[in-house]
């Protein structure tokens, strides 16, 4: 099994598949490899990209949410309780929260930094409710930020969760001692899975998953610290990152 982060990864710096990336996919599937989107995203905005590449299987959410072949196998709510202390303290500082369940995005409130975010990864706008949260089950969360000390602000205050900052605008939020990592081990341990897992990133969310796998990939444009654990570096995702990987594991 192959798992593969997103943007700055698989993805172009317009947020889309390049066609020798989509091809390759598609190579190393009819060759044997079962290929997993590994993503902050949810899994419900992955459905153009899985069609283009023919993958059907995602470690979403920051690994909150698990589908395999087009079924989910696992997900993982987030407790009422610690959402309302983290949006108490969110609302004092006048920064818009995003809910994740299993349809879905909305936000506590529409900001600039909310359209910013959105747009970074050239995604829908979210709808606004400030609520639904109460009655629904919530897989993620994210804050609008812009203050990268905002990560250890939010972290003091609500240990119960994890924050991730991987966008300028944002910081991804889900449940303490779960990550990309856990969901991979997770697919790995409710398969049955017996045989290698590799490992492609490129962001600070992506350590865990290149920590889980069996041979880890870092693309050239990998923050330091990926690099330094990785079995192999490849060039940046702007330069045929994807398809030199699989170059160099053989699969190409």
């Amino acid at each position: 099994m192959a798992f593969f982060d997103l943007d700055g990864t698989l993805l172009n710096q317009q947020s889309k598949l390049d066609e020798e990336v989509i091809q390759a996919l598609h190579h190393i599937r009819r060759n044997g490899i079962l290929p997993v989107i590994a993503t902050g995203r949810g899994h419900f905005e992955l459905e153009s990209l899985m069609a283009q590449s023919g993958i059907t299987s995602a470690v979403a959410m920051n690994g909150q949410f698990i589908i395999v072949e087009g079924e989910t196998i696992y997900h993982e709510p987030m407790a009422v309780a610690n959402i309302q202390k983290l949006k108490t303290l969110a609302d004092a500082k006048n920064q818009s929260l995003a809910f994740y369940d299993k349809d879905s995005y909305w936000v506590s409130e529409m900001t600039p930094l909310v359209k910013d975010a959105y747009g970074y990864t050239d995604a829908p706008l979210p709808t606004v409710n400030d609520t639904r949260y109460l009655t629904d089950e919530i897989n993620m969360l994210l804050i609008f930020s812009d203050q990268a000390s905002d990560v250890a602000y939010y972290q003091n205050l609500v240990p119960e969760f994890n924050y991730f900052k991987n966008t300028p605008y944002s910081i991804d939020i889900i449940n303490a001692g779960s990550n990309k990592g856990t969901g991979i081990k997770k697919v790995v341990e409710l398969l049955g899975f017996t045989g290698e897992t590799y490992g492609f990133g490129d962001g600070p969310n992506d350590i865990h998953l290149l920590e889980a796998v069996d041979h880890a990939t870092a693309m050239g444009n990998a923050i330091d610290e990926l690099k330094t654990i990785a079995e192999f570096i490849s060039t940046a995702n702007t330069d045929h990152g994807i398809v030199n990987a699989f170059k160099h594991w053989g699969w190409l």
